[in-house]
C-alpha cells in the first residue's frame, strides 16, 4: 500500500504545477455551476415538476459537480498511448501491479480536481441555498460508501476500455461512446428523475447509473434507508463482475503484447 500512497502524493503534487490549468478549471466550474443554477430556476419556476424542488436541484448540480470530478479519468487514453509509443513495455516492468498504479494516479489527479474545481462551487452556492438540509448520518455514510463504489465502477469502465487497445491499437472512439452513455444514463445532465419510464428502465440495465445519479440520491436524501441496499448491492456486483473481467483480459492482452514503439 505504501507504493501506491507514493504514487497518488505524486500525482497530486504534479497536478499543482499547472497553476494556470487550475484557474481555468476553477473559472470553468462556476461558470457552469452559475449557468445550471440559472437553467433549473427558470424550468422549476414554470411550475412543470413539482416533485423537485430548486433547492434539490441547486444540490444536485453541487453534488454532482463533485462526483464528475471525483471520477474523472483517461486511463483508456493513457494506455493507448503508451501502446503506441512503446512505453507500455516500461510500465510492465515497474514492481508494482499496473492497474493499481494506474488507479492511484488517477485517484491523485482526480483529488486536486475535486478540491480546487468544486470549492469555489461550494462557496457560490451559499447565494443559493436556502431551506436546503443537509443529509442526515445514515445517509451521509451511505453517500460516501456509494461515491466510494461510483469512483472505482467508472476506473473499471475505463480501464476496460484501455486494455482493448492490447488488440485495436487505437480505443478514443470507445471512450467516446462511453461518455456518452454515462450522460445519458448516468444522470449527469439532466437527472434520471426526469426520464421517461423506458430510458428509466434501461439505466438500471447498466452500470452509469451508481457512478454519480445514485450517491447524489442518497445525499438528498431521495433513496429511503430501507432501500439503500439495492442501489449498494447492484453497484458493487457490477464492480465485482468487472473484476473478474478485466482479469481474464488483462491476462489475454499480455500474452499477445505487441509494441509499435519497440
Amino acid at each position: 500500500m505504501r507504493k501506491y500512497w507514493i504514487v497518488w502524493k505524486k500525482s497530486l503534487k504534479s497536478e499543482t504545477i499547472y497553476r494556470a490549468a487550475a484557474l481555468s478549471g476553477i473559472l470553468s466550474a462556476a461558470l457552469s455551476f452559475l449557468i445550471q443554477v440559472f437553467l433549473w430556476k427558470s424550468l422549476l419556476g414554470t411550475g412543470i415538476r413539482q416533485d423537485a424542488s430548486f433547492s434539490d436541484m441547486l444540490l444536485y448540480v453541487l453534488i454532482n459537480s463533485f462526483m464528475l470530478e471525483l471520477t474523472r479519468t483517461n486511463v483508456a487514453s493513457i494506455i493507448e498511448n503508451a501502446m503506441i509509443d512503446g512505453t507500455i513495455s516500461m510500465e510492465l516492468l515497474r514492481p508494482i501491479s499496473y492497474k493499481g498504479y494506474m488507479l492511484a494516479q488517477t485517484l491523485g489527479k482526480n483529488s486536486y480536481g475535486a478540491l480546487t474545481a468544486t470549492l469555489p462551487v461550494l462557496l457560490l452556492s451559499l447565494f443559493f441555498l436556502s431551506g436546503a438540509s443537509p443529509p442526515d448520518l445514515p445517509h451521509a455514510l451511505l453517500f460516501i460508501l456509494s461515491a466510494l463504489l461510483g469512483v472505482l465502477l467508472m476506473f473499471e469502465v475505463t480501464y476496460l476500455a484501455g486494455l482493448l487497445a492490447f488488440w485495436l491499437q487505437r480505443c478514443w472512439f470507445i471512450s467516446f461512446y462511453l461518455r456518452g452513455f454515462r450522460t445519458i444514463f448516468g444522470g449527469t445532465t439532466v437527472p434520471i428523475w426526469f426520464y421517461p419510464s423506458l430510458l428509466k428502465a434501461l439505466s438500471y440495465c447498466l452500470p452509469f447509473r451508481y457512478m454519480t445519479f445514485e450517491p447524489i440520491n442518497l445525499f438528498l436524501m431521495k433513496t429511503p434507508l430501507t432501500e439503500a441496499w439495492v442501489p449498494l448491492l447492484a453497484a458493487s456486483l457490477w464492480l465485482a463482475g468487472l473484476c473478474f473481467l478485466d482479469r481474464i483480459v488483462w491476462r489475454a492482452a499480455t500474452r499477445r503484447l505487441t509494441v509499435n514503439g519497440g
